[in-house]
Formats: C-alpha cells, sequence, structure tokens
C-alpha cells in the first residue's frame, strides 16, 4: 500500500505553514509543520488525505427514492434548500453509503471553499486522493461514547456515524446540551500532549484516551474511509477533473491520433506489421484524414497535406507547445515498447502522461529517448510498481532553448 501524506489545511495559501504528516492509519512517522508549498513536495507517489475545517462543512441527510448517486446529488440541494440560508446553487454536495432506511448522508460546503482549497494543489498538478472535513475523522462506533477534540481555539465533536459538530470551546455546552436532544451522552475525550483542561465540568461520563502529540495525529490515526464522506464528487472529482480537459483538447487528441497513425505510415514504425497490411493502411489513413478534413476531397500527398492542415490548426503561443509535446509524446512511445497511455492533460505549459508499464526497466529506456532530444524536459512525478506492473505519472514541458 502507498505510503499516506496527511495535510490538515487551515488557510490554502502555499507560503503559510501547512501541519502535515508521513504513515499511515497505524501509526505516523512524523508530525512536522512547513509552508504549504514544502509539504506538497512530498506528495509524489503519495496518496494524499486533506483534512478541512469540520465548522466549514454542514453535515445532514437526505432521504430520495434511488439508488442511482448522481441521481441523489441531483436532487439533494432542492430536498435540502430550506435548511441553509445560503442559495443552494452556491454549495457543493457530497454523498455517504446509503443507510438502511434509504437515507443517505450529505455534506455540504460551499463552491467557494472548494474552489480555496483546491487552489494550490491544482497549481502543484495534484489532486488530494481525499478531502474530508475533520468531525468525519474522529472515531465512531454504535455504541460507544460521542468522539470529542479539543484544542484550545476549538473543539470538534462527532456525533454520529455522520453527524457533529465544530465551536468554540467557550460554546461547548451549549452545543453538546443541542446534539443531546435533553439526554446527557458520554465522552471519549482525546487529549492532546500538553493540555491542561478540566473535563470533569461537562458532568458526563468521560474516558480520556491520552498520548497525541498533535491533533493531526488523533485525526489519521482514527479516519477510516468507510466511514466518512469524500468531498471530491460531482465537478470536484479526478474522473470529472480529467473529463473537463479531456473535452477541452478532444479535438487535439484527434489530431494526435492521426498523428500516430501518419508517423506510422511514414517513419515505419512497426515495420513488419505494415509490410503485412501496407495496403490496408494506407486506405485506413485516407478515410480518416477525410474524416478530420472533409473539405479535402481528393488526395494527392496525403502527408503534405495533413501537415498542412495540421499547421493552420496550431496558431500560436500555448497551441505550439502542445503539438510539440504530443509530437515528442508519439514518437518516445513509439520508441519505447511496453509502455501504455492511459490519460493526459495539458496545463499551464505543461502535458501530464498517465502511463502503464510492465517494469521499472521501461521507465529507464522512456529517460534515455529524452535525454537524446533535449527540446522537452522529462519530470517523474511518481512510479508506482504492484502486481498489475508499474503506474507512472510523467510531466512534460519545452526546454527553455527549444
Amino acid at each position: 500500500m502507498r505510503e499516506t501524506l496527511f495535510l490538515r489545511l487551515r488557510e490554502p495559501a502555499l507560503d503559510v505553514p501547512c501541519v502535515h504528516a508521513l504513515g499511515g492509519l497505524d501509526g505516523l512517522l512524523q508530525v512536522r509543520e512547513a509552508p504549504l508549498r514544502e509539504a506538497l513536495a512530498l506528495a509524489a507517489g503519495r496518496r494524499l488525505v486533506v483534512f478541512v475545517p469540520g465548522a466549514e462543512v454542514r453535515l445532514t441527510q437526505v432521504k430520495v427514492p434511488s439508488r442511482q448517486p448522481a441521481k441523489v446529488l441531483q436532487a439533494a440541494p432542492y430536498l435540502l434548500e430550506d435548511q441553509f440560508a445560503e442559495d443552494v446553487e452556491t454549495l457543493h454536495f457530497a454523498l455517504g453509503p446509503r443507510a438502511g432506511d434509504g437515507t443517505y448522508p450529505i455534506a455540504a460546503v460551499s463552491k467557494s471553499h472548494m474552489e480555496r482549497w483546491l487552489a494550490p494543489f491544482r497549481e502543484h498538478h495534484l489532486m488530494p486522493d481525499w478531502l474530508l472535513p475533520e468531525t468525519l475523522a474522529l472515531p465512531w462506533d454504535e455504541s460507544a461514547a460521542w468522539a470529542v477534540l479539543a484544542e484550545p481555539a476549538q473543539i470538534t465533536a462527532r456525533t454520529g456515524a455522520y453527524a457533529g459538530f465544530s465551536c468554540l470551546p467557550q460554546d461547548f455546552e451549549l452545543f453538546l446540551q443541542l446534539a443531546e436532544g435533553g439526554t446527557p451522552h458520554a465522552l471519549r475525550i482525546l487529549v492532546i500532549q500538553g493540555a491542561s483542561a478540566d473535563y470533569t465540568a461537562l458532568q458526563r461520563p468521560l474516558e480520556l484516551l491520552p498520548g497525541y502529540a498533535h491533533p493531526l495525529e488523533a485525526l489519521a490515526r482514527h479516519w477510516r474511509p468507510a466511514r466518512s464522506i469524500n468531498l471530491l464528487q460531482g465537478p470536484y472529482s479526478p474522473r470529472e477533473t480529467l473529463q473537463r480537459y479531456w473535452r477541452q483538447w478532444r479535438v487535439a487528441a484527434a489530431l494526435l491520433a492521426a498523428a500516430f497513425l501518419l508517423g506510422i505510415a511514414v517513419n515505419g514504425v512497426e515495420a513488419v506489421r505494415l509490410k503485412r497490411a501496407a495496403a490496408a493502411q494506407e486506405a485506413a489513413n485516407e478515410a480518416r484524414f477525410h474524416q478530420l478534413f472533409p473539405s479535402e476531397v481528393r488526395v494527392v500527398d496525403l502527408q503534405a497535406q495533413a501537415e498542412q492542415q495540421l499547421a493552420l490548426t496550431r496558431g500560436a503561443g500555448a497551441g505550439n507547445t502542445l503539438f510539440l509535446l504530443l509530437q515528442q509524446t508519439a514518437e518516445s512511445l513509439s520508441a519505447t515498447p511496453g509502455l501504455t497511455l492511459k490519460n493526459l492533460e495539458f496545463r499551464d505549459g505543461a502535458l501530464l502522461l498517465d502511463l502503464a508499464g510492465n517494469d521499472l526497466q521501461v521507465l529507464e529506456k522512456l529517460r534515455g529517448w529524452f535525454a537524446t532530444h533535449p527540446g522537452v524536459n522529462l519530470e517523474v512525478q511518481s512510479a508506482d510498481a504492484g502486481e498489475n506492473g508499474v503506474q507512472i505519472r510523467l510531466k512534460l514541458s519545452v526546454a527553455k532553448s527549444a
């Protein structure tokens, strides 16, 4: 299993200190505080879990006669609009697992908060695996007491499987009474080292859970994915983000497919296969060319006509960069058998590639290819080896001298 980088996000600015830790669910290696920029530099190749303030996320539930999450998310804002003072169009809704009675837990947060939280990650071409409220990282057991994380300036309590609250310490008694509904409830206090609060004043059955060096350690050790709600759903899901970029660059992707075919035909890549199917390949190229450029009725010189059409679509600026990177991608993958292109994105003048390979040796071959082609910089952002081979994420950018 990949190592996990935990972040406790308070102020999403790259130069502001951010508490973070490396480790797993059974314990943490080290809790540190450093500028967010430095913390994000540790994210490559690791699972990224980000805790956001529970006070900014409203937890509720909705009952919709559907088992399709997409339909539930479409209906939830309008079924819950009476619970919010804000316009539901300004809110983002995330869905938890369906309960036995047909209800769905819902986490609601303003879209402006989502954009602020994700901005530094997007700037570093990253996407968290999990973005969740701290409330749902506290321990929960149906038969146990409510879990409370008490800090000098804030108290966070989990009062249900998908319920809880955050408040100032002086307001805790009031919030607790509202959550209890008239029946005092036993509490489990997660005690941070150095804390000296007197919890006996709560006048409720108490269980103290000491031994936590930092609040982030308590959150990371008790977080369970199956008992929380990932806010990265709908328009903020990694899959939807990829689809948006795919829609934005689908014309370029179609041209990339044509470039692959033309490159194979012109340069003699995979010569043995092309000798066996030269006639069929030529016909397929012409058919693809007519499909992409229907105004070209007659084909005299397929290569020259295709290059002319590509030049017309390139324009200037980012287009030149994109097509250069696409060309280098096509040539490098053709020269490096054993790699499969899974996904690609073009952002901020760089091409991000997700590849699958048989082993790490094929990555070294790819490095060697780019070492002999200095016009493009190759950056390996992650390379994870597992039973199904190697998953590789690369970043290609044009060299300054190119």
